[in-house]
Parts: C-alpha cells; sequence; structure tokens
C-alpha cells in the first residue's frame, strides 16, 4: 500500500512538473508583439487593404486589437499559443468599407475567422481560413 502511495504521488509530481515546464515553454512568447494583417486584392474585387497594430501575449494568450472596438474596421484578434508555438486564434470585428469585403458586403457587418499561426523567440507568421486568404505576420518589440 505505502509502495502504491509513493508511485501515485511520485506521478503526480512528474505531471506536475511537465505542466510547469510547458506553461513556462509558452510563456517564452510573453511580451508586445507588432502585428500586420495584409489582404491582397481578391478574384471579385474586393481591394487590398492593410491593418497595422500591436498586441500583446500573456501566459501564451494573444490579444490584439485594430481600430475602437464595435466600430466598423475593427478587429480583435485574441487565442493561445502551444509550447512549441503553434496558436489557434480568431480574427472577429465588423467589416469596413465595402469596397474592400468579398462580396462587397456591407460596412459594419460582424465576421470571425480562425487564423493558424507559429511563432518563433522573435517573429511569427500566420493566416486566415476564410474564402480571402490574408496574412499576418508578428514581431516582438
Amino acid at each position: 500500500m505505502v509502495r502504491r502511495s509513493k508511485w501515485a504521488l511520485g506521478l503526480a509530481l512528474f505531471g506536475s512538473l511537465q505542466a510547469g515546464a510547458a506553461a513556462a515553454q509558452t510563456r517564452a512568447f510573453d511580451g508586445h508583439w507588432s502585428i500586420t494583417l495584409l489582404c491582397p486584392a481578391s478574384a471579385d474585387g474586393a481591394a487590398s487593404f492593410r491593418f497595422d497594430f500591436f498586441g500583446d501575449i500573456a501566459d501564451g494568450a494573444l490579444h490584439g486589437e485594430y481600430g475602437q472596438a464595435g466600430q466598423p474596421g475593427s478587429m480583435a484578434l485574441d487565442g493561445q499559443l502551444e509550447p512549441n508555438g503553434d496558436a489557434r486564434l480568431t480574427a472577429r470585428g465588423l467589416t469596413g468599407h465595402s469596397v474592400y469585403n468579398i462580396n462587397q458586403t456591407a460596412q459594419g457587418m460582424p465576421y470571425s475567422h480562425p487564423v493558424t499561426a507559429h511563432f518563433d523567440g522573435r517573429h511569427g507568421a500566420g493566416r486566415w481560413l476564410a474564402a480571402r486568404v490574408c496574412n499576418f505576420t508578428f514581431e516582438r518589440l
């Protein structure tokens, strides 16, 4: 019985150490980041556009905002980084002027796009997965 208790305690301690190491690896990306979103012109006639903004990563969670939340042409970028630098993010906001939108969607319409990205110590790159291919770049400040 004592042997099993020691084994269980050792296993729990090992799991706790692994979780701590993974959290420390994820925190390696923490800091202030410059973010650029570049969307080239699309086949349906939507014009190209570029958003330059800043974001922060804290405890492996990214948050950045472009424009004023709740206003047309705004976007929030949020999500979690894995210890290996892979990230699952979501870009949410309200569309800007219709000339920049797929199918010339009206201004002020809500959108949400999943974003896949990968970060290393100082840089990152990603893209949103939607009808229009748009690319993100990240630079640690």
